[in-house]
């Protein structure tokens, strides 16, 4: 099992005061060019984590999710990616936990949070100890737990949320991030591995059942996270892997609100 340095103690830090303005600028730059949110009409903010820099899976998932959300919400134009990639150090603002804190506030201030919906996608390695692995070729190896992004949200203001967290032992998220106002969608349960995670890939099996496949003709959520999970499971069978359980939930409030919401042209 991976061990990494925890990121609590950083988190409890003044926001900026253990990292580089300049990451923060890329940060600012990028949201700074949002359209304009108009009230009265819910909008959808995009933002991408790839935790884990060495394999190049988790960039190339949260671009292809980003496509995807773009495509069927209408989020493209209000779309960040942070992301650790050995490839590329330049092109995207880097994933740590206090450029996520700082990027979900970033957000909350340019967005209604009364109205409009952030959709947070995070993919890396997971551990049985719910994180999610934050490292890159210059940075050292930290942990983001499940509870470090409630928190997050948490003091964002951020009302309405939706969150897909595709690591092994993702399912430990579910709990923290679970209220009327949040969707939270995993690629396994508390207790097992999912799979796919490699450098030979460019997504991992969740990854490719829910927003490659699932995704852009479901009529909801929901209807992709059942699909995606019925594809999993029929492939792990197949391979001859355990069960990974993906897990969800589903609040009754976001569900009828995104219900109700024209879709985009």
């Amino acid at each position: 099992m991976r061990t990494f340095w925890p990121l609590i103690a950083l988190l409890a830090a003044p926001l900026g005061a253990q990292e580089s303005s300049a990451r923060y600028d890329a940060i600012d730059a990028r949201i700074a060019v949002f359209p304009a949110q108009v009230d009265g009409r819910t909008e959808f903010y995009f933002l991408g984590f790839a935790g884990y820099g060495a394999e190049r899976v988790f960039a190339e998932e949260i671009k292809l999710a980003a496509a995807r959300v773009g495509e069927k919400y209408g989020s493209t134009d209000r779309t960040l990616l942070l992301i650790n990639d050995r490839r590329d150090l330049t092109t995207h603002p880097p994933a740590t936990g206090l450029g996520l804190r700082h990027a979900v506030n970033a957000i909350g201030k340019v967005m209604n949070r009364d109205e409009d919906v952030l959709f947070l996608v995070l993919s890396s390695h997971g551990t049985k100890g719910a994180m999610i692995e934050v490292s890159n070729t210059d940075m050292p190896a930290r942990g983001l737990a499940a509870d470090d992004l409630a928190a997050i949200l948490k003091q964002s203001g951020i009302r309405w949320q939706v969150v897909v967290v595709s690591a092994c032992f993702s399912g430990a998220f579910v709990d923290p991030l679970a209220h009327e106002q949040s969707i939270v969608i995993t690629a396994a349960s508390k207790r097992r591995s999912s799979f796919g995670c490699s450098d030979e890939r460019d997504l991992t099996y969740f990854g490719e059942a829910f927003f490659r496949d699932a995704l852009p003709a479901a009529p909801d959520l929901r209807s992709a996270s059942e699909a995606a999970r019925r594809a999993i499971r029929a492939r792990e069978r197949r391979e001859k892997f355990p069960a990974s359980h993906p897990q969800s939930h589903f609040g009754s409030s976001l569900e009828r609100k995104l219900a109700e919401i024209p879709k985009p042209d």
